[in-house]
């Protein structure tokens, strides 16, 4: 596991730097100059560390994702079911999104919507997390927790399209505070999904659907036969048949 304890260097300072100035500006606004006035560093300290301006961009992403994709791969294994992996997948995407609102907020309003960012590493690591979660659908569907009609991509996209056009319209928002965070929100959104994938398990026994006018029939044969009716009722009416046959005797 990453180690988050370490004091940060130069470079860390320049990348935190960026990415609140990238996030409140956007990549376009923001400039070599005054991140490095902010960063305390020379624009040649910069230069020799990311090259340039965009280098420096999709630094950023790629540094946090790969750290939280590292975090995430070290608990993963010890989660068993494949509900249980999706919960934590989803939950550790949603923390970086909520805990890092910069991050969340470059990501999703500038990065995803560009072609570049696309064949980066940086967008590579994102999208590992994503297959992740992809893997553990299909994992699921093999070993029956799923139906096996399911469709994994269809799933996967579901699941988090609606995680990012839920923190798309809260930066949209300006971040208000509200009666409940999208973390809260996870739990009763995954079920919901889940509620609809789960493999049906087979109910023993038989099942009779009758219209109104059978099932009065079937009342009458059930009344009028005593093998079929209840033990008591049936000592009932074997004693009534009794009695009504020692009158004739």
């Amino acid at each position: 596991m990453a180690d988050r304890a370490r004091p940060k260097t130069r470079k860390d300072r320049i990348m935190d730097t960026a990415l609140r100035i990238f996030a409140e500006k956007s990549f376009q606004e923001a400039t070599i100059s005054e991140i490095s006035k902010k960063a305390g560093v020379s624009e040649a300290t910069i230069y020799e560390y990311f090259g340039t301006k965009e280098d420096l961009l999709f630094a950023i992403p790629e540094k946090i994702s790969n750290d939280a994709n590292e975090d995430s791969e070290a608990v993963l294994p010890y989660i068993k079911d494949a509900e249980g992996r999706m919960r934590a997948i989803l939950f550790s995407y949603i923390q970086l999104y909520e805990s890092n609102p910069h991050y969340s907020a470059l990501v999703l309003l500038q990065l995803m919507s560009s072609k570049r960012f696309r064949q980066t590493a940086a967008h590579a690591a994102i999208r590992r997390s994503a297959h992740r979660l992809l893997e553990c659908i299909r994992e699921g569907i093999a070993d029956g927790t799923f139906r096996s009609d399911a469709d994994a991509y269809l799933i996967r996209s579901m699941l988090m399209g609606t995680i990012e056009h839920l923190f798309i319209h809260w930066h949209m928002q300006g971040m208000p505070k509200r009666d409940k965070t999208i973390m809260e929100m996870l739990d009763p959104f995954l079920e919901i999904v889940l509620s609809g994938i789960r493999a049906r398990k087979e109910q023993q026994g038989l099942t009779l659907r009758l219209n109104l006018e059978d099932a009065r029939v079937l009342e009458q044969i059930l009344q009028n036969d005593p093998m079929l009716q209840s033990p008591a009722r049936s000592a009932d009416a074997a004693r009534t048949t009794k009695e009504k046959t020692k009158q004739h005797l």
